[in-house]
């Protein structure tokens, strides 16, 4: 059977404007189930759930909660990795007129028990054991319902847990746009649960204008390769099911790995794709066929440091937004008709990519301190003016008073969000950013409060006094904490401590023991006099060898690069130099690159030294180390 059996003519799909007071999410999916009944939905390995299946199985868990006594606006806690079943729980919440909190099982137990404490929520779905991806449940508090999904198996046989005794009851009335959708854990300072309200009216919104700005069709095979955890899997799942695309999951070991991920890229003919920034700039750098099916590459999450080469088979979009407010700017190039800039100038090429210009139904103001004056021609805070904001925070309202203001500029009871942001207009109306004003910062496309690191180090016994800081180290933004003990701590011993109370992404890379943090005239610690990043703290004390010629060499050279540190010895590891796991995924792509050989990133991971990856080098070269067969790869001039 191919697409065209199942597609629908474009006269005939289901119309939706942006302004329809009645149309959400789970009612566009309901709209395919009935036009395309046979179309695929969401796929992931051998698994895949049509828009029929998808729908029926949303309504077979809507129902089940529905049973458990879950009433309209309640909190249902989804422990889902990027999987079928997400796709399947989070329709099936919204259906049930729950609020749906996504929460990762990569991350530690401790931060969702920290958020299951500030939801509260009715009920906990999550994944067979056999479909989980990442680590089990945690324990959940006495009397909280557990429901386990199993997308693999039919409706009604793939749910499993508590019932109710006098059978299911029957569908629920569709939520309303106004009601509570989505509930997002997210990084908080004096490690408090920070958690972002939206609406339906949000979700709906957001996925429109994705898909609108994608040019997203239902012939389209869209991937899903961010964290199940965060706010960016609603940027790349919303816009394909609002447009009756096609949801492709990529699995860990293709995203940790650049190479890796091109080619499930091509393998997978995806047509869409949206990948953080860091890793965004390495793959639009490897070599592409001029033939391949993808046609749209965005990234987001992070400041985008460089474009990528100008024959790139496929256009690079740059995406800016948050979840307080979704989508604020969308820089495209090369595409002239709707692109920032319009035409590619060497020298446009050469300067960092700007965030380019408010998308419709965005104003973005530029204010002074005082969140009133407006700024002429400099760098100010940026406001978002727009009708896609979220209702603010959780059990948080001077926060929400903070962040949300009434509206100035814009009408009677309309709301401005403060981002955090400084940013500067261009003379041609383009907005560039300038940093964050605040302190919060972007780690590998998530959003990082330093407080809520600083208070986790804190809780070591023998910490005092922490201060953390956001480094640039070549184009990436890395973590190092500087703190006071009462002992001399090591560094091993701290990450240790974090290691197992944070996500990856929120683990500093260096500590720096002080005997005091230097502190301003106020008496607040003065972070710009903090001592600059030492990478090689805590290192094992070991003889230094020098590289042999050949790999060896090569290997020092790009360890030297990608870690910015000085004299790198043959049993240098690459993780004690101050690597961490994205560093090994362009580590990876250089070796590639640069040296010719495809290293797994298995082998990355278990013995990252400049030795042991040396004797796999000749083997991966001659061999092609488990390379799927792709289409011929046009070389590119650099």
């Amino acid at each position: 059977m191919t697409r065209e059996d199942y597609m629908i003519s474009e006269q005939d799909a289901p119309a939706v404007r942006e302004a329809d007071t009645d149309t959400t999410l789970v009612s566009r999916i309901e709209d395919f189930a009935r036009a395309t009944p046979r179309a695929p939905a969401v796929r992931h390995g051998d698994l895949e759930l049509t828009y029929q299946e998808l729908n029926r199985q949303a309504d077979e868990l809507a129902r089940r909660l529905a049973g458990l006594g879950v009433r309209r606006g309640d909190m249902i806690a989804m422990y889902l990795g990027r999987s079928v079943e997400w796709v399947v729980g989070m329709a099936g919440c919204l259906k049930a007129g729950g609020v749906c909190m996504p929460l990762d099982p990569a991350v530690p137990a401790e931060r969702f028990s920290r958020a299951i404490g500030a939801g509260r929520p009715s009920a906990v779905v999550t994944a067979a054991p056999g479909r989980s991806t990442g680590n089990p449940l945690p324990p959940v508090p006495e009397g909280l319902p557990v429901l386990t999904l199993d997308a693999g198996v039919p409706a009604g046989d793939g749910l499993s847990g508590p019932r109710a005794l006098d059978g299911l009851p029957g569908p629920r009335p569709a939520p309303r746009r106004e009601e509570l959708a989505y509930a997002m854990y997210t990084s908080g300072s004096s490690g408090e649960a920070k958690i972002v309200l939206a609406q339906h009216s949000w979700l709906a919104l957001s996925a429109a204008r994705s898909a609108t700005i994608n040019a997203t069709t239902a012939a389209d095979r869209g991937s899903w390769l961010g964290a199940a955890g965060a706010g960016i899997a609603l940027h790349e799942v919303g816009g394909l099911l609002w447009q009756g695309a096609h949801i492709v999951i990529g699995d860990h070991d293709v995203i940790a790995s650049p190479p890796a991920l091109r080619d499930w890229l091509l393998a997978e003919r995806i047509t869409q794709s949206f990948v953080i920034t860091p890793v965004g700039e390495v793959l639009q750098n490897l070599p592409w066929p001029r033939d391949c099916a993808l046609r749209l590459l965005t990234l987001g999450g992070d400041r985008l440091n460089r474009w990528g080469p100008a024959d790139l088979p496929f256009e690079v979009a740059v995406s800016y937004g948050s979840l307080e407010a979704f989508q604020i700017t969308n820089s495209c190039h090369p595409w002239p008709e709707r692109c920032t800039p319009a035409t590619a100038t060497d020298a446009d090429r050469a300067a960092a990519p700007p965030v380019g210009r408010p998308i419709d139904g965005v104003t973005v103001h530029l204010l002074e301190d005082d969140g009133l004056t407006p700024v002429d021609g400099g760098i100010g805070e940026v406001w978002i003016d727009s009708d896609c904001l979220s209702l603010g925070y959780l059990g948080d309202p001077a926060q929400t008073a903070d962040r949300f203001r009434p509206n100035r500029f814009g009408a009677p009871g309309s709301r401005i969000y403060r981002s955090g942001d400084a940013g500067r207009f261009r003379p041609d109306g383009i907005l560039e950013h300038h940093g964050r004003i605040d302190d919060i910062v972007k780690i590998r496309g998530h959003r990082v409060e330093l407080g809520d690191v600083e208070w986790v180090l804190g809780e070591h016994p023998d910490v005092r006094q922490v201060a953390v800081v956001a480094t640039l180290d070549g184009d990436q933004r890395r973590l190092v904490a500087c703190f006071v003990g009462e002992r001399e701590v090591s560094p091993l011993e701290l990450r240790n401590h974090v290691v197992e109370r944070l996500p990856d992404w929120m683990i500093p890379v260096a500590y720096v023991q002080l005997a005091e943090l230097p502190v301003n005239t106020s008496n607040k610690i003065d972070r710009r006099r903090l001592p600059p990043a030492d990478w090689t703290r805590g290192r094992p004390a070991r003889a230094w060898r020098a590289p042999a010629p050949g790999a060896e060499t090569q290997l020092a050279r790009l360890f030297a690069d990608l870690l910015r540190v000085g004299r790198v010895g043959a049993d240098d590891h690459f993780l004690e130099l101050g690597g961490d796991s994205l560093l090994l995924a362009q580590l990876q792509g250089r070796i590639e690159q640069e040296l010719g050989a495809r290293v797994e990133m298995t082998d990355l991971v278990s013995d990252p030294t400049i030795s042991t990856l040396a004797r796999l080098i000749p083997a991966a070269t001659a061999t092609g180390a488990g390379a799927p067969a792709l289409p011929p790869i046009t070389p590119r001039r650099r």
